[in-house]
């Protein structure tokens, strides 16, 4: 026998309207009543009938995407897959920016898109496990799509693979002969930069190599500049800086430049994103590229396979990175002179000089 509104509210102690405010989404409710709600469906395996839903409003004919600001170059690539994909396939697009990575400002940005009518939602901003697997309890009757996650969280999610490409990063500098690193990585709310981090230290551990220094930076250049500010006043020794993003990469050489201190031949540098501009850095940047437009455009993609089906298994996917290397990390240049051969010089020279 089917579990039906009346069975949650009755377990729940709340009214039918109130089970209907909650499973469409509504803010007028208290959050302890939300919460009422939401165990009883929890416990009692209720699955909100979406076509009934459907049939109360008229039916959703674009896509929504709560996003980070557009000035940082991901977000911004990744709002045009989104934009691309969903016209390819006949819907719009609806953009929510948040200023804040929060789940509060989150949950206010998920609000605004459902007074646009909305069925399905991108969420390109940072959360943690708890916050994401929360808004997806909260927002039973949404499609929701999250790119920036813990891998391990409970929801659909679509991503970089952001561990693949910075152990690739950090090999590639390990093989070229760097030994002392600068790690500068990016927000600590970010999975996407925890990944990284975390992959680079499992990279360098056993092979000799150490860290002297690390900086968390904000995905901005400045960040990246003050990060090589800071190491250098501290007294940090290193001949490799790895970097969580291209932009904060992009200050790291300008910082490097000011200080004197030549890339490749003393410091190698190795982002992450693989930004156009990048190849046109001072020196061309060594990168890891990761396809910003495809994970927007597969986002849509994975949400409309939601709004389709009723999907028992999560839709998680990693986008592939790659290597791209350029002069920025050129291998260490190390001059070897046999005993032998100096000597030879050295005569040579004697036998040059007058008597």
């Amino acid at each position: 026998m089917s579990v039906t509104f009346k069975d949650v509210a009755k377990l729940a102690g709340v009214s039918t309207q109130t089970v209907s405010r909650v499973t469409n989404g509504s803010q007028d409710v208290a959050e302890s009543t939300r919460n009422k709600v939401n165990a009883a469906i929890k416990q009692l395996g209720y699955v909100p009938n979406k076509g009934a839903q459907m049939l109360s409003r008229a039916k959703s004919t674009s896509v929504g995407l709560v996003t980070l600001d557009m000035a940082l170059h991901g977000a911004a690539m990744i709002a045009n897959g989104v934009r691309r994909q969903a016209h390819n396939m006949g819907y719009g697009t609806t953009f929510s920016v948040v200023s804040e990575s929060t789940v509060d400002s989150t949950r206010e940005a998920i609000r605004e898109l459902l007074a646009q009518q909305v069925d399905s939602i991108i969420l390109n901003v940072p959360l943690t496990k708890v916050e994401a697997e929360y808004l997806v309890e909260q927002y039973q009757h949404l499609n929701l799509i999250f790119i920036d996650v813990p891998s391990d969280t409970h929801v659909n999610y679509i991503c970089g693979d952001h561990a693949k490409g910075a152990t690739m990063a950090a090999q590639h500098l390990i093989e070229s002969g760097r030994r002392d690193y600068l790690l500068i990585t990016g927000p600590s709310e970010s999975s996407a930069s925890k990944i990284r981090h975390q992959s680079w230290l499992a990279a360098l551990s056993d092979t000799g190599c150490k860290v002297q220094f690390e900086h968390q930076g904000n995905w901005q250049a400045e960040s990246g500049y003050l990060g090589v500010r800071e190491a250098i006043a501290k007294q940090a020794v290193f001949d490799a800086v790895l970097v969580a993003s291209d932009q904060m990469a992009l200050g790291v050489l300008r910082a490097l430049q000011e200080l004197q201190i030549p890339v490749p031949e003393k410091v190698a540098v190795v982002g992450f994103d693989g930004i156009e501009d990048s190849a046109f850095f001072n020196p061309p940047l060594t990168t890891i590229k990761q396809d910003f437009t495809t994970i927007g455009q597969q986002a849509v993609v994975l949400a409309e396979k939601l709004s389709a089906n009723s999907q028992d298994a999560l839709l998680q996917q990693h986008i592939e990175t790659t290597l791209i290397p350029r002069e920025s990390s050129q291998s260490k240049v190390t001059a070897h002179y046999e005993k032998q051969q100096i000597e030879q010089l050295l005569k040579k020279i004697q036998s040059l000089l007058p008597e």
